[in-house]
């Protein structure tokens, strides 16, 4: 028997462990594939991810081909546009293969185990602690276990804590990591509203490759659009390349599409003897679809919480309710945020155009803008200041329209 079973080895799950396995919590990590693993992702996160975590960055830096941007060319759905200079490095992008295979080496030379190739198929939870069947008949009894494994995840299901997300709180994400060259290596894309509709797409650069992709809300999609989600992709690319932002073609064997919770975290994280972390608990950025970062918060947080229920011997939902404090604490007022920018900014093309055209007039309301979206500047603290560049903007705007229209 093991003390703490985390179920996902991505980022949520290896933050986790290794939180874990820093403690002297005896830890097993179980998943479906093996490392290196590809993973559907845009391979985006924000820079703040080297304060957050200082103890891991300069070994992410050591293992994993990390790509600096500087610049964000940020699209409204009009076509209007504007390019956020931070000067300073504002995001980064990496390769999901590497990334990921880095932080569980990290959490196995912690002292967490690792069991690749083991697909959860059942959980079961009693007074004295959880039992996790594999889909090949193995069972791994603990005290308590971390659901990590992501949109499908089985254990907060079999926890009931999530049915299932539903296609309104769903985005069909697409990606692209390939060969096309960008326009500039230091510049990311971002069209908000892209065609219009709720959704995005994106161009990454990275250090020797490019993602990119587009993403709808679920629900519009089968509504409005259907058909091969490739079709839409492809044409997004085909418009990026004769707009001169990247170079080269879409290459349909490099193509996935996946599923991204949009719709903000589970009401309840946590059951007795389970809590959830990352994707599994909707723990992704409603407005710019990051989710890595989160889940290494989320897989932190679970972490120590799940070591002092081992050391307290108190695994009920009460005895875990400390986890969702620490997470709502740390990152809960940016998620609902994003929340309340996503259903206004994609429902709303006009405004996502008045603010990008706003942005494009004045500066340091631009770079400002950046670094709310990419996670840098808290929204809540910015918003007077936000408003009121938007407003002058618009009103400095306004006479020269006019005088243009006679």
């Amino acid at each position: 028997m093991t003390d703490v079973v985390v179920v996902g080895g991505g980022p949520a799950g290896s933050l986790a462990a290794l939180t874990l396995a820093r403690r002297g919590v005896r830890t097993l990590v179980l998943d479906t594939k093996r490392f290196p693993r590809d993973k559907p992702c845009g391979g985006g996160i924000r820079h703040g991810v080297y304060r957050r975590f200082p103890d891991l960055a300069d070994y992410l830096r050591s293992t994993v081909a990390i790509h600096e941007i500087r610049r964000v060319l940020m699209e409204s759905p009009s076509g209007a546009s504007v390019l956020a200079d931070g000067g300073a490095p504002l995001y980064l992008t990496l390769r999901r293969t590497e990334f990921d295979a880095a932080l569980l080496a990290r959490a196995r030379a912690a002292g967490a185990e690792v069991r690749e190739g083991a697909r959860v198929a059942e959980v079961l939870r009693s007074a004295g602690g959880v039992t996790v069947r594999t889909v090949d008949g193995r069972a791994f009894a603990a005290k308590l276990v971390v659901a990590a494994d992501g949109v499908n995840s089985v254990v907060s299901r079999a926890a009931g804590l999530n049915r299932g997300f539903s296609d309104e709180t769903l985005a069909l994400d697409t990606m692209e990591e390939t060969d096309l060259a960008p326009a500039d290596p230091e510049t990311m894309y971002v069209a908000y509203g892209y065609k219009g509709y709720p959704g995005y797409g994106y161009v990454f650069p990275k250090r020797d490759c490019v993602d990119a992709g587009v993403g709808f809300l679920l629900s519009f999609f089968k509504r409005e659009l259907g058909g091969a989600p490739y079709a839409h992709h492809a044409r997004f690319l085909e418009e990026a390349r004769a707009r001169g932002i990247v170079h080269g073609r879409s290459n349909a064997a490099n193509f996935k599409a996946y599923r991204l919770p949009l719709g903000g975290p589970l009401p309840r994280t946590v059951a007795d003897r389970v809590l959830v972390a990352g994707d599994a608990g909707g723990f992704v950025n409603s407005y710019t679809g990051e989710g890595i970062y989160h889940a290494m918060v989320t897989g932190e947080h679970a972490g120590v919480t799940a070591a002092e229920a081992v050391a307290s011997g108190d695994g009920s939902a009460a005895g875990l309710a400390r986890y969702e404090s620490r997470w709502r604490n740390e990152i809960g007022r940016e998620l609902a945020d994003s929340l309340r920018i996503q259903r206004r900014l994609f429902t709303r093309p006009r405004l996502a155009d008045a603010i990008v055209r706003a942005a494009a007039a004045d500066p340091k309301l631009c770079r400002l803008l950046a670094r709310v979206a990419l996670g840098e500047e808290d929204f809540s603290k910015r918003r007077l200041e936000l408003a009121l560049r938007f407003l002058l903007a618009r009103f400095r705007r306004a006479p020269s329209a006019r005088r243009g229209a006679g």
